[in-house]
């Protein structure tokens, strides 16, 4: 199979449609950076897989290649975004075509994967891996040139032949490995734990043990608490909540006697004084009944006033006096009562006047003093009646308390079982047997409590079988579990080998092609031949000699280890059992005409032409593009092509020039 067309529109930097035909034996494509020549590349590898493996999975801003897959450049919008392929597989013409929203029917993708790859030899999914060794692109050329590690260029050539079908097994195997390590580890963890639980259930059980009392013990407790309790003969479990009551009952009982024989004294004293008190309140009584009869004798305090002259009528005829005094006999009368008088007569009633206001003044004075006296005598009545049912209050207050104290006093002793007038003896005889009995409850309590201890022993028996069942399961669990660890362990090691050995196969075929094709490209005038051995096992290194065992990293220039990488890259593609694509592209295979390797690169592509191969290649020296279209063999007109791409308005990628190269006219040498 064999590419036959290539149109693109609104992909990329091509923004109208081009249609880009390829010849059955080699294509050569020029133009300086930037015009396209590797989108035409990208525009194959994207019809055929759907995406571009050169970016990989670069991501920067939150975008990725997937977002600038289609034309983002200025001017208007392309009429049409698609891109179509169209292969010939003899006479059979295959069309791929890819677009924003649309992607070739499975149909189509196996007609193309049926007609690339021969089913029986091929890997899983092996498109992508055909693309990547069949598309040699410049930065894959330098990727493969001497200046990496052995690791990391085995790891290379590894990706590059398409040996990654066995990370899937690698993959799986380090999966179960780490899942059959979690299990291992949650095992031991259940071992420990049941280990633990073994522990505290010993502990338990030694603890009921210890605490559990002889039977013996157990026995005498039950009869002496019955007695106490006044029971018949009952089963141990169903004394102790009675027991208890009863010990709580007998605790307060206690308290009740020591607060009596505290206040045993107070109390006869209190007796004795209430018996006092009810005299001092009959005496309080009859005083009160005394104040109220000697008070209710004396009138109102409105009341008391003396009728009489007033010091304030005694101060008003003083001040009218001395008024008339001041005048005088105004014309033959008296300024005060219009009366005739004459000046002597006018003295004479003046004088007689201050003689009425003197004794009205002292007749005022007395009746004032008598009023106080009467005043004074009903407030100190009223206070002694006030102080009296004072008195009398308080007295009654302090009995009421006595009577209180000596009821509660009665009332406790008769919770005793004792009579209102026990003497102090008797409490002091029945506080002496409720101690007694306190005693013999708390230690029959305490015996028979510990029966709590065989529930307690029971249950911490079952608990330690239950623990031990599960650590012999759990034992057995981790056993497996190791064993499953140890086994996925070495599925693990045995699946990296086995994909280190399919590779080695494969490098079997593809190492001694890299070797011939080093030699037809003669990178160095010296060192023709190169040496490639593998070593390590799980860790892989892939190392190059020339000569007597020297390093070509550090004898090579640049341009001589890019040749050196270019052969590793022709030798896997020729070496691929399983591939029919019969094409091989390269994108700047070699960097310009002066490089005398180009026509030692002419020469063996020459040769892959003539075994009938397509060669698709794309250069940026129109020179050496030239001397690559004149060293190629061309047996028919159209075995041939030569384009020219270019910037059109907008930087829009286009074909500027397109021709095919016509074969050498027979016998044109001849003499």
């Amino acid at each position: 199979m064999k590419i036959e067309r290539l149109t693109v529109s609104g992909f990329r930097g091509f923004r109208d449609r081009v249609e880009v035909p390829f010849a059955q034996g080699f294509t050569v494509i020029d133009g300086r950076n930037g015009v396209g020549k590797s989108t035409l590349f990208d525009a194959i590898e994207f019809a055929l897989t759907g995406h571009l493996s050169k970016y990989g999975e670069m991501k920067a801003g939150g975008e990725s290649a997937e977002d600038y897959l289609w034309w983002k450049g200025d001017g208007p919008a392309p009429a049409e975004r698609f891109v179509e392929l169209t292969l010939r597989d003899g006479e059979q013409e295959i069309v791929v075509r890819r677009t924003p929203i649309e992607e070739p029917s499975p149909a189509v993708l196996m007609r193309v994967e049926a007609g690339m790859v021969n089913a029986g030899l091929a890997p899983p999914s092996p498109l992508p891996q055909l693309c990547a060794s069949s598309i040699i692109r410049d930065e894959n050329i330098a990727s493969l040139s001497l200046d990496l590690s052995e690791t990391q260029r085995y790891a290379k050539l590894r990706q590059a032949i398409g040996a990654i079908d066995a990370d899937a097994w690698s993959d799986r195997g380090a999966r179960l490995l780490a899942m059959a390590k979690k299990r291992s580890e949650q095992a031991r963890a259940e071992v420990a734990a049941a280990n633990a639980a073994i522990a505290e259930a010993s502990r338990r059980i030694d603890d009921a043990r210890a605490a559990v009392a002889p039977e013996v013990a157990v026995n005498d407790a039950r009869e002496q608490l019955s007695k106490l309790l006044q029971f018949g003969p009952t089963p141990p479990d169903q004394l102790l909540s009675p027991g208890r009551e009863f010990l709580a009952l007998r605790e307060r009982h206690a308290r009740d006697i020591e607060e009596l024989l505290l206040g045993w004294e107070r109390f006869e004293a209190e007796s004795a004084e209430l018996n006092r008190a009810e005299t001092e309140i009959e005496l309080a009584t009859t005083a009160v009944i005394d104040a109220e009869a000697a008070r209710a004798l004396l009138p109102v305090p409105d009341d008391v006033a003396i009728v009489g002259p007033t010091a304030e009528l005694v101060a008003s005829l003083h001040e009218l006096r001395t008024l008339g005094s001041s005048i005088g006999v105004v014309e033959h009368g008296c300024p005060l009562c219009a009366a005739d008088h004459d000046a002597a007569s006018f003295a004479a009633g003046l004088k007689r006047m201050a003689g009425t206001i003197e004794q009205l003044n002292k007749q005022a004075s007395e009746s004032a003093a008598e009023t106080s006296r009467r005043r004074a005598a009903i407030s100190a009545a009223d206070r002694k009646v006030v102080e009296a049912k004072r008195a009398l209050a308080q007295l009654v207050a302090r009995a009421d308390e006595q009577r209180a104290a000596l009821e509660k006093r009665r009332l406790t002793l008769g919770s005793l079982g004792l009579g209102q007038d026990a003497e102090r003896i008797a409490v002091l005889e029945l506080r002496d047997v409720i101690a007694n009995e306190m005693e013999t409850a708390r230690h029959a309590l305490r015996i028979l409590g510990t029966l709590a201890q065989n529930r307690l022993l029971e249950t911490g028996t079952a608990q330690l079988r239950d623990a031990q069942n599960r650590l012999a399961r759990a034992q057995d669990r981790a056993g497996r579990a190791r064993r499953a660890e140890m086994t996925a362990s070495a599925l693990h090691d045995a699946a990296r080998r086995a994909g280190s050995e399919t590779l080695d196969l494969r490098l079997d075929r593809v190492l001694p092609l890299m070797a011939e094709l080093y030699g037809r490209l003669r990178p160095h005038p010296v060192w023709q031949d190169i040496e490639y051995s593998i070593r390590g096992d799980l860790r892989r290194f892939l190392s190059l000699q020339v000569g007597d065992g020297l390093n070509p990293q550090f004898l090579f220039s640049s341009g001589q280890r890019r040749a050196t990488g270019l052969a590793f890259l022709l030798s896997i593609n020729l070496s691929l059992a399983w591939s029919r694509w019969r094409t091989i592209l390269l994108d700047d295979p070699v960097q310009h005409v002066d490089d005398f390797r180009t026509v030692n690169l002419a020469e063996v592509l020459a040769q892959l032409v003539a075994s009938g191969r397509q060669v698709i290649v794309a250069v940026e020296d129109a020179a050496l593009a030239e001397l690559l279209a004149r060293r190629m063999p061309i047996k028919r007109l159209g075995d041939a092509s030569r384009l020219t791409l270019g910037l059109g308005t907008g930087g829009r990628s286009v074909i500027a020039d397109r021709s095919s190269p016509v074969p050498m006219m027979p016998r044109v040498l001849a003499a």
